[in-house]
């Protein structure tokens, strides 16, 4: 009988355990200590590669080590098949709000033709390939050094007195209780009245952000309309969200 989602699931994270703790390993290692064969460890830790979770090179395994996760090559390849799928729900003409996500802000690499009217206080924006039809409207606000966010009341009262017919935001993380977090003060308040002041609310959130909490409530659950997440995130918690009224995409890796 065919292994569960579930049980899948747990063995990789088994697996991942074995991999931090015991730092270089190979396939046939690991296949003796979750007693399964090679080619099930084989097709997990392939996964897991992808996921950004392991690095497999010359037949050695190993944890990958990065400081931020979201920086290595494969969360970065996640995130562009997310904000790519994201764009399905962008029409002509729309006023899109945009928050300082490197995700959200990649959704203007894939608009193509579409004509939009984008605020945003992501500087990120200005390297975008917008349509000439498209405008660009950064929110002002003060710039902290090493950043490319803006931020402080003046950024705060450019989504303030503008509404959006669509918001695409990224977060720190989303859980079910605690509903959509992030982890900067100062970006808080700005994505909160981003949440506000639209009609419809994209939240893009890789499967690192799912289930996740962290400091500053931007928004409850029930603000979320669309939620364009990975084909990694945890099925069971997903289908746990889509039982709240939300419709979630999963972007094919």
């Amino acid at each position: 009988m065919r292994n569960s989602i579930k049980n899948i699931e747990k063995r990789r994270e088994e697996l991942l355990t074995i991999i931090k703790r015991d730092g270089t390993t190979n396939i046939h290692k690991l296949a003796e200590a979750v007693q399964v064969s090679e080619m099930s460890v084989r097709r997990d830790c392939s996964i897991l590669q992808k996921m950004g979770k392991i690095k497999i090179s010359f037949g050695k395994i190993d944890y990958y080590q990065s400081h931020d996760q979201q920086e290595s090559a494969q969360i970065d390849h996640i995130n562009g098949e997310i904000a790519q799928a994201a764009v399905d729900y962008i029409d002509d003409n729309q006023i899109i709000f945009i928050n300082s996500s490197r995700t959200a802000i990649r959704i203007l690499d894939y608009l193509g033709d579409k004509r939009v009217n984008v605020l945003t206080n992501n500087l990120r924006a200005t390297n975008a390939k917008l349509s000439r039809e498209s405008s660009l409207v950064l929110s002002g606000g003060e710039l902290r050094t090493g950043s490319h966010i803006l931020t402080g009341d003046i950024a705060l009262n450019s989504f303030r007195n503008m509404r959006a017919s669509v918001s695409v935001i990224g977060c720190g993380g989303l859980d079910i209780k605690n509903g959509l977090t992030t982890t900067n003060i100062h970006e808080a308040q700005i994505n909160r009245m981003i949440v506000k002041n639209c009609q419809k609310l994209i939240v893009l959130a890789n499967y690192t952000k799912i289930n996740k909490t962290t400091n500053f409530t931007v928004g409850a659950l029930r603000d979320i309309d669309v939620l364009v997440t990975d084909a990694y995130a945890d099925a069971t918690y997903i289908q746990k969200i889509r039982h709240q009224g939300i419709e979630v995409i999963q972007a094919p890796m």
